[in-house]
């Protein structure tokens, strides 16, 4: 994988997961730890992922998880 593409789709992963923490924040305190730590133990899975492809089918399965997530809290961008 190119160098580029590389640091394209680690800038994504990284925009995801802070999309999620910031999703995260205005829910109460404890569906908020809740939901934080299956974020981290999703990503955590996810890590060693190296194909192209992997990577970007499991960022396009985050991006509907996070507007699922989104919608069920009534959070606006």
């Amino acid at each position: 994988m190119a160098e580029l593409q590389k640091f394209v789709l680690r800038s994504q992963v990284i925009s995801l997961y802070r999309k999620f923490i910031r999703a995260a924040r205005s829910l109460p305190a404890g569906n908020k730890e809740d939901v934080l730590s299956e974020v981290r133990r999703e990503f955590e899975l996810q890590r060693e992922k190296a194909a192209p492809y992997d990577i970007k089918y499991a960022l396009s399965d985050g991006r509907t998880r996070l507007r699922m997530l989104e919608e069920a809290i009534g959070f606006s961008r």
